[in-house]
């Protein structure tokens, strides 16, 4: 192969093997290219740690530390969490939920470890893949800074596997050029195993071998694209195989463990716009700095002007119809690349989401995996045009000139657009939320909260049942309990405060023949009928029934209602408790278990909301 040089076996003289590998690594760091890149990788670090340190926890967050800090086990790492599998992801959160719980400090930490270890190591197969070093300055800076993955860093639960799958994706890369261009036999392995890494933390490890495939094809010999095909087939079958064995076993673990439900479109013209929008007016315009708009739907819909979107599409036709007629093959293969990754990755992703609809195509967050592999790609046509340019073009200075003014136009254009999405990732809501419930537990410990929905801006309704209170502070340091018989419940409004429960849409008990007492309970089971039948919503939160009663002296009052059972202390004096109830019931039993007798004076059932205090 004409790209396959082997070392020559060591001497005496010749260097350790630690510093033959220390050199390696840090080979790409030591020039004057790979100083500017060290500087990028400084201010992507100061710029999103600010940004990670304005954020806070939001939606599959939440649910995510809840589940995870149920303990270490199989079944919590093998999760089925909506059709997907990251047990490496669970794994960050059992450890983040253990440790630290709901602390964004060490959140952030982490995000920012994982982030700088990703930066370092994209870094690696660019340079190998750029032979005109200072282009790889431009091409390195999209990674950095590109706009749409600044919601997969600032979302916790994805960038805990966006991150990993991006260090994953990139090692096996590096690897396998390793293979390509030293001869180096740990490329293979190395190759293999970071995609198996990869594909702990998310289904789009498949689509590593994508990558590795056209690095093959654009390694290959000079010859018919066919015959170069048939030679990067022939020469890595190994790879290939181990590939396709790994493939189909995982597809069948994961079919085993997490089935998806796929959801159909509705028409093939939605099926084509989705794709046309995830292509077009998601990845396009966010490669090339986009979308430079303040439109932004909720907070995670970003809808591009149509100028945008026709300027990204112009801008692609020149670059490709100049770098091919430049690069020839090599920069063929680069742009191929990048057109079948994310046509795979469109399909991965929306293959059981499409029935949602073509403007999830617009979700930044869903194209965001795809930047390294485009990364990668452009190196590859940056290659080409590289390899049949002339001598005195590859090694003159002059490249470092536009090399670094592409950066700074891009740094730029990056920067306008990060302005205005980065306010709709800083999950102020959710801080406001749980740090105003953890404060009110802070002042009364004693405090038993009613485990209500939340606000969509915390945990979306999707979520179902699992989006309620218990889901997004149980973890909480100060250990919370919910729904517990109390004799002061209290409910958390849209911002967090605690409030006194009052109730709506209620029915009470039928009156009886002594107004004084009421319903006379003593050792013997007593029913207290309502004047309605009342029931909770099958998939939400609970009613509450409020139980008014006196007593002389202390004992266990048990009461029966909606085929729960609860025991409550009995206080003397005029007393009032509250208890969360499910279900459908129309009267209340209720039994005291000590000598005498609780006069029960009113019972109350219904619908929870904060009231006055």
């Amino acid at each position: 192969m004409s790209d396959l040089t082997v070392e020559p076996a060591p001497t005496p003289d010749s260097p350790t093997v630690g510093v033959r590998v220390l050199r390696t690594w840090s080979g790409p760091w030591r020039d004057h290219v790979g100083l500017v890149a060290l500087a990028l990788l400084a201010a992507q670090a100061v710029v999103r740690g600010a940004l990670l340190a304005n954020g806070y926890f939001t939606q599959d967050d939440f649910l995510m530390l809840t589940l995870s800090h149920q303990g270490l086990s199989g079944h919590m790492l093998f999760e089925d969490y909506s059709g997907h599998l990251f047990p490496g992801g669970f794994l960050i959160a059992w450890a983040q939920g253990t440790v630290a719980p709901l602390n964004w400090t060490v959140s952030v930490v982490v995000v920012m470890v994982l982030q700088t270890a990703t930066a370092v190591m994209v870094w690696l197969p660019v340079r190998r893949l750029v032979a005109a070093r200072w282009s790889a300055v431009p091409l390195y800076a999209v990674f950095l800074f590109c706009p749409i993955t600044l919601w997969p860093t600032q979302w916790w639960a994805v960038a805990i596997q966006f991150l990993p799958v991006a260090f994953f994706l990139a090692l096996a890369v590096y690897a396998f050029l390793c293979r390509l261009q030293d001869g180096a036999r740990w490329g293979w392995p190395v190759s293999v195993g970071a995609t198996v890494a990869a594909l702990l933390f998310q289904e789009r490890g498949l689509l590593v071998p994508v990558v590795l495939v056209w690095i093959a094809v654009a390694h290959t010999p000079v010859g018919p694209w066919w015959r170069r095909v048939v030679v990067a087939a022939r020469d890595h079958l190994l790879v290939w195989a181990s590939y396709a064995v790994l493939g189909i076993a995982y597809l069948v673990v994961h079919r085993a463990l997490a089935p998806i439900t796929t959801t159909p479109v509705d028409t093939p013209g939605d099926a084509a716009q989705l794709v046309g929008n995830f292509l077009g007016r998601n990845l396009l315009t966010g490669i090339l700095g986009g979308s430079w708009t303040r439109r932004i739907s909720g907070d995670s819909l970003v809808v591009p002007s149509w100028w945008a979107v026709g300027a990204c599409l112009v801008a692609l036709v020149a670059a490709v119809v100049w770098t091919v007629r430049r690069g020839g093959f090599t920069s063929v293969c680069g742009w191929s690349l990048i057109l079948t990754y994310a046509l795979v990755d469109v399909v991965l992703l929306f293959g059981g989401r499409a029935g949602s609809g073509p403007s999830y195509g617009m979700i930044p967050r869903y194209a965001a995996d795809a930047v390294p592999a485009v990364v990668i790609g452009l190196a590859i046509v940056v290659r080409g045009v590289v390899q049949r340019s002339s001598a005195r073009e590859r090694a003159g200075r002059r490249t470092a000139v536009p090399a670094l003014v592409v950066t700074a136009l891009y740094l730029g254009s990056a920067a306008v657009s990060t302005t205005f999405m980065a306010p709709h990732q800083f999950n102020s809501e959710d801080r406001r939320y749980v740090e105003g419930i953890r404060s009110g537990l802070r002042i009364d410990p004693r405090t038993v909260l009613y485990d209500g929905q939340v606000p969509d801006g915390v945990m979306i309704y999707w979520f179902g049942r699992d989006a309620r209170l218990s889901n997004v502070v149980g973890i909480a340091p100060e250990d919370p309990v919910f729904d517990l018989p109390s004799y002061d419940l209290r409910i958390a409004d849209g911002r967090g405060r605690l409030h006194p429960v009052g109730l709506v849409g209620q029915v009470s008990a039928r009156p009886t023949a002594d107004p004084d007492c009421g319903y006379h309970v003593s050792g013997g089971w007593a029913r207290v009928p309502l004047t309605a039948p009342i029931s909770s919503p099958k998939a939400g939160p609970g009613l509450v029934m409020r139980i008014g009663y006196y007593s002389a002296r202390g004992g266990f009052l048990d009461i029966s209602a909606g085929g729960r059972f609860f025991r409550v202390p009995v206080r003397p004096r005029l007393q009032r408790v509250d208890l969360v109830v499910r279900g459908s019931l129309d009267s209340v039993d209720l039994s005291y278990d000590s000598p005498g007798t609780v006069c029960v004076t009113d019972v109350t059932v219904g619908f929870p909301v904060p009231g006055s205090s």
